[in-house]
């Protein structure tokens, strides 16, 4: 019955150093105007209040400690302990309109594939939390057409709402990558579920100083390590029944390679 599916959402913050944004983004977790979820923070091995901001919240979240690793190692520890149906990942420096999971519930509702992937637009703040832009998802089925997705620009993982199942079958993110390890991972996805684009702003993605895109040397090197993967693994069938030809697909994402840095964080 559509009218009774209201599963349990985990939501998973992963956290390195991050006592300037920590607390906006835990409140906005907590602010959810859909009630059934868990809340989960990751410190990943942080060195400033991140453990001191975390524990003042008691057992309004799940929290748990590590030694530093990657983002990808905290937020496969969050999979690993989340006890929800669906996954929505929330970066600690990023927000959460408070009706984020409600809408994409809802969506979901309304679907007869519950093991669906749904992501949105978003909008950019800067590190004071004020509006810059927002950034619209083009709207095509990725699993019809998966390379198309390779020159949408990233695909926010904060807008999304992932079934668990999506990673048992997939796989948890790949460790060896510290920036790109979204891309990888949806790009896995993509090819076995269906992403469906939900119109709407529900998001706020925060561009600053600090964060690893604009601090981390390894960013462009791993852009190039996973575009050779994406070419070496590429599939032809699934090329030209996204681009009508393999020529067309090359000649663009030579195109794509030429204008943009050769990376996607």
């Amino acid at each position: 019955n559509k009218n009774i599916f209201n599963p349990l959402v985990s939501i998973v913050i992963p956290v390195y150093n991050g006592e300037n944004y920590l607390k906006e983004a835990i409140d906005s977790a907590l602010a959810q105007t859909y009630k059934n979820i868990e809340v989960i923070v990751v410190n990943d091995g942080s060195s400033d209040k991140t453990d001191e901001i975390c524990k003042s919240y008691g057992s309004k979240i799940r929290y748990f400690k590590k030694e530093n690793g990657g983002v990808s190692t905290a937020l496969n520890l969050g999979i690993e302990k989340m006890k929800g149906e669906y996954f929505s990942w929330l970066s600690h420096d990023d927000l959460y309109y408070d009706d984020k999971i409600k809408v994409e519930v809802d969506y979901l509702r309304e679907l007869d594939d519950k093991n669906a992937v749904i992501y949105c637009d978003y909008e950019i703040v800067n590190e004071n939390g004020v509006f810059q832009y927002n950034v619209v998802m083009p709207h095509f089925d990725l699993l019809q057409k998966p390379y198309r997705s390779l020159f949408l620009g990233c695909l926010n993982g904060i807008t999304m709402l992932i079934p668990k199942n999506s990673f048992l079958e997939c796989g948890y993110f790949d460790s060896q990558y510290r920036c790109v390890q979204d891309y990888d991972m949806w790009m896995r996805m993509i090819k076995k579920y269906h992403f469906y684009h939900l119109d709407k702003i529900i998001t706020k993605t925060r561009v600053h100083s600090q964060q690893d895109s604009n601090t981390s040397p390894s960013t462009m090197i791993e852009g190039n390590k996973l575009w050779e993967k994406i070419l070496f693994e590429s599939d032809n069938n699934l090329i030209v029944s996204s681009f009508d030809s393999e020529i067309r697909f090359y000649s663009e994402m030579y195109n794509f390679l030429k204008n943009k840095q050769t990376n996607c964080v």
